[in-house]
Formats: C-alpha cells, structure tokens, sequence
C-alpha cells in the first residue's frame, strides 16, 4: 500500500470518529430531566436510549427561543425527535421511569453527531 493510500485511510478514519465521540450521556433517576445543547440540520433525527433498567424515556426538542418544535413521549426506551431546520437545539431528556434506585444511564445521539 502506498504511503498516500495509508494517509486517505488514516484521514477518512479521523473523519469519522468525531461524530462518534460527540454521543453525549447523563445519568438520570426516576422522574429526573436534563438539557442537553446541539446544533442540528434540517431532518436531522436525535436517538434517545436508555438503559435496561429503564423502560421509558422521552425526548422534547426545543428552539433557541424555548419553543418545543417536536417530542417523543410515546412508552419505550428509544425515542426519536426531527429537527425542522438549522440552527442551535436544546434537547430536554426525561425519564419518568426508572427502576434503579442510583439511576439510569441515558445517551442521545444524532444522523450527524451534533
């Protein structure tokens, strides 16, 4: 392999482990919340997932002015909201049920990794 071919596979591989690593986690007890910021495409999806000691979860995504342009509060541990257009979100995380009494552990990530 050429020292060029190595340098294209080095540079794709750094390309895509940002993305990866911008996951963001919090560890949450029953009824807790938190916020989380990203700047977000339009159509871009937020992953919501928690842990196995948690059997619910949802998601708010809310504009730079406060207003919630999207939720998933449906039953289940993976929820998913859209961003409508570009721009900067804040990601409300709730998880109103959690049967561990230290907590649950809760991730949300994106299409792009905001």
């Amino acid at each position: 392999m050429t020292s060029t071919a190595v340098c294209a596979l080095i540079a794709a591989g750094s390309l895509i482990a940002p993305a990866a690593a911008q996951d963001r986690t919090a560890w949450l007890k029953d009824n807790e919340t938190t916020t989380m910021t990203g700047y977000l495409l339009p159509g871009e999806n937020i992953y919501g997932l928690c842990d196995t000691d948690c059997s619910d979860m949802d998601l708010f995504l809310y504009n730079e002015m406060g207003v919630m342009v999207d939720s998933n509060t449906l039953d289940g541990a993976f929820p998913i909201v859209t961003a409508p257009y570009e721009g900067t979100f804040v990601i409300e995380i709730a998880v109103p049920s959690c049967t561990h009494g230290a907590g649950c552990s809760v991730s949300i990530s994106s299409d792009q990794g905001f």
